[in-house]
């Protein structure tokens, strides 16, 4: 048996990532698809729009045949760890040998060459050191700006290098609109388009046809009422009296410990919580050059976690806090369950008698994702009720 391994968030599942799972398939040669899917929140820093358990099942319906989880204190990180923990996983299940990813420029050769270069990794590290944000240093270092999923392809390919040599590389060029493209456009529509077309939909009754084109009737059914086109996806806006709320909880020291946190901008997010209305509000008063959107949002979604900087830190260089927890399989693939056992290098969690086996820094970070869980059904604006993450069985569809 030969499988792919793609790393994902499906924010929401739509038919792009439908095609570069067929693909990822096609250009590899293997038989199986496993997804590494971020958990409760996604890596721009939002909790993710349905539950991992919701986007499961969407995967699995989309073409995938194993879906495991990338826990929050991985994907509530910067693009290289990321991308790290996700490969990571990859490697310890034991059953991947290739590894397939999303590109703008399509081409796996152009990225190695980018990503391996040593000048331009030198370069790189300049750059961020000076306090310029990653993707301005990416630029900087490298005298070009890749896009977004080709910052992530690089990263994919430096983790490869070092952690899973062995694994094949191939990348599937994206179809239709960009990463960031806020307009529907058809068939191939970007994610962040979807999502604010949802968030439209109830004002605007014609964007509930254009979105059945870009989504599967699936996705679409728990993303939108249909007859009254009202949504209950989870936002960051949904979270925000929580995040407030924590960070005005927290001393100076507690805010300095968290990822990502520097020169002194702890002391922002004391004091202008105070006089902010909101968490977006208070973002956008501590926001400067050195500081995307994006990573403030992580590092306001890891104080709402208690994710320490120490934590991830120890994640991202000790095997031992890694785990594969398989959320859902298809149907025809159950001796991959059995293969997994076999041949996995890192513990498998797939009932819940099975956490109890984890090493310490492992059940960490798996009681992390557990609270993830149940914190991210507090952004969505009707139906906050969750169910314990230990109690939801393997899907199998």
């Amino acid at each position: 048996m030969k499988a792919v391994g793609i790393t994902a968030e499906y924010n929401p599942f739509h038919n792009g990532h439908r095609y570069q799972i067929a693909e990822a398939k096609r250009l590899s040669g293997a038989d199986k698809a496993v997804v590494i899917m971020s958990g409760s929140f996604v890596q721009r820093g939002e909790p993710a729009c349905a539950d991992k358990f919701t986007r499961t099942e969407w995967a699995l319906d989309g073409g995938a045949d194993m879906v495991i989880e990338l826990p929050d204190v991985f994907a509530l990180s910067c693009a290289e760890r990321f991308a790290s923990g996700a490969i990571r996983i990859m490697r310890g299940t034991g059953i991947i040998d290739s590894v397939c990813f999303g590109s703008e420029t399509g081409s796996i050769d152009e990225l190695k060459e980018a990503a391996l270069r040593s000048e331009d990794a030198e370069k790189l590290a300049e750059a961020l050191k000076s306090g310029l944000s990653y993707p301005a240093a990416l630029a900087e270092s490298t005298g070009s700006s890749p896009a977004p999923n080709d910052i992530l392809g690089m990263e994919y390919v430096r983790a490869a290098d070092k952690y899973f040599p062995e694994a094949r590389l191939f990348c599937v060029k994206r179809r239709g609109g960009s990463y960031s493209g806020t307009e529907l456009s058809g068939e191939f529509s970007s994610a962040s388009a979807i999502r604010n077309a949802v968030s439209a939909v109830q004002a605007n009754c014609g964007l509930y046809e254009k979105l059945a084109e870009a989504v599967p009737s699936a996705v679409l059914e728990e993303l939108v009422d249909g007859r009254s086109g009202r949504s209950d996806i989870a936002t960051f806006d949904g979270l925000s009296d929580a995040v407030l709320c924590r960070i005005r909880s927290m001393s100076k020291n507690e805010l300095a410990a968290l990822p990502e946190i520097a020169e002194g901008l702890e002391n922002l997010f004391a004091e202008r919580s105070l006089i902010s209305n909101s968490a977006r509000e208070l973002l956008m008063r501590v926001k400067s050059k050195r500081y995307t959107m994006a990573r403030l949002k992580r590092i306001a979604m890891n104080a709402l976690l208690g994710i320490t900087a120490e934590l991830q830190y120890a994640a991202s260089v000790n095997d031992e806090a890694l785990y594969v927890r398989v959320l859902g399989i298809g149907k025809d693939s159950e001796e991959m369950l059995s293969e997994l056992n076999k041949q996995a290098r890192l513990p498998v969690i797939v009932r819940s008698s099975d956490r109890e086996k984890l090493p310490p820094l492992a059940g960490r970070s798996e009681q992390i994702s557990a609270l993830a869980h149940r914190v991210r059904a507090l952004g969505q604006p009707y139906d906050k009720s969750v169910e314990q993450d230990a109690s939801h069985r393997l899907i199998v569809r």
